[in-house]
C-alpha cells in the first residue's frame, strides 16, 4: 500500500489571489522581514526554533482545514450564517498565519523535515445528526483547541525580544483570540437545541480533546528542546502553568456555563 504521507510545503500562487488576499489581509509585507539576525544564535537555537516554527506552520494549515469544515457543519444545521461567516473568515486568518510562520522559518533558515497526510487534515465527527457534528467539530477546535493555544502565544509574545518574531505573535495574538470564542457563540445559539444527552455527549467530546493535548503538560521537561526567548520560547513550568490554567478557566468554566459538566475525576486525571 502506498503511503500518502509526504513533507509538508507551501505553495504562493501570486497575482489575482494574492490581491485578493492582501486587501482582506493588508499590513503583512510591512512586519519588520530582513531584520534577524541568525548568526547571534547557536546552532542548537536555531535548529530548536526552525522545528517549532515548522510545527507552527502546519498546525495553522491544519487549523484553517478545521475551521473551514466547522463552516460548512454550522451551515448544514442550519445555524446563523453571520456565525457561519466568521468560522469562514477564521479560516483565512489561519491561512494568513501559516504564511506568517512560513515566512519566519525561511528567515531561520528554512523548515526542518515534516511529513504529513493531508488526506486526513480535517477534523473528523461521529455525531448522527448535522447539529451534533457541529457541536463536536467546534468544541474540539474552539473550545478546547484554540482555548490552549491563545494563552501560550500570549505568554511567547511577552517573552520574544526580536523586532520580527514580536510581530509575527502580536498578529497571530490579535487575531486568535475571537477563534477560541466561537465555541461560546454557537452554544449560546444551539443551547435550546441541545437535549441532555447531547450535552454529556460533548462533555466526553470535549475531555477526549483535552487528553489528546495534556502529553503538552504531563511530560518531563527537556532542557535542550526550550527554544530561545527570542524566537517566543518560554519557560518550561510558565508552559505547564499556562496550559493546565487554561483547561480550568478557558475550557471547563465556559463549558458549564452551557450545562456541559466534564466529568471532574477524570478532569483531575489529565491534569
Amino acid at each position: 500500500m502506498t503511503s500518502s504521507h509526504a513533507q509538508f510545503e507551501l505553495e504562493w500562487m501570486g497575482g489575482r489571489p494574492e490581491a485578493l488576499l492582501r486587501r482582506r489581509r493588508p499590513g503583512i509585507d510591512e512586519l519588520p522581514w530582513g531584520t534577524l539576525s541568525p548568526e547571534a544564535f547557536t546552532p542548537a537555537a536555531l535548529l530548536e526554533a526552525r522545528k517549532v516554527w515548522t510545527n507552527g506552520a502546519f498546525t495553522e494549515y491544519a487549523s484553517a482545514a478545521a475551521f473551514t469544515t466547522i463552516a460548512g457543519a454550522f451551515m448544514e444545521c442550519g445555524a446563523p450564517i453571520d456565525l457561519s461567516a466568521a468560522a469562514a473568515d477564521f479560516a483565512v486568518d489561519e491561512l494568513t498565519h501559516a504564511e506568517l510562520a512560513a515566512r519566519l522559518l525561511m528567515e531561520l533558515g528554512g523548515a526542518v523535515p515534516y511529513e504529513v497526510d493531508l488526506a486526513r487534515l480535517a477534523p473528523l465527527s461521529t455525531a448522527a445528526t448535522p447539529l451534533g457534528r457541529a457541536a463536536e467539530l467546534v468544541l474540539k477546535v474552539a473550545s478546547v483547541g484554540e482555548a490552549l493555544s491563545v494563552p501560550i502565544l500570549a505568554a511567547s509574545l511577552r517573552a520574544a525580544d526580536q523586532p520580527l518574531t514580536r510581530a509575527v505573535l502580536d498578529r497571530l495574538v490579535r487575531d486568535e483570540g475571537p477563534h477560541a470564542r466561537l465555541g461560546d457563540w454557537f452554544l449560546d445559539w444551539a443551547s435550546e437545541r441541545l437535549t441532555d444527552a447531547d450535552r454529556r455527549a460533548l462533555a466526553e467530546v470535549a475531555l477526549d480533546a483535552i487528553a489528546v493535548y495534556a502529553p503538552l503538560w504531563q511530560r518531563e521537561p527537556c532542557d535542550s528542546c526550550q527554544p530561545a526567548a527570542a524566537f517566543g520560547g518560554i519557560p518550561r513550568e510558565v508552559y505547564r502553568r499556562t496550559m493546565l490554567e487554561s483547561v480550568r478557566h478557558r475550557i471547563a468554566a465556559p463549558l458549564s456555563r452551557h450545562g456541559i459538566v466534564l466529568d471532574p475525576v477524570r478532569l483531575s486525571a489529565l491534569l
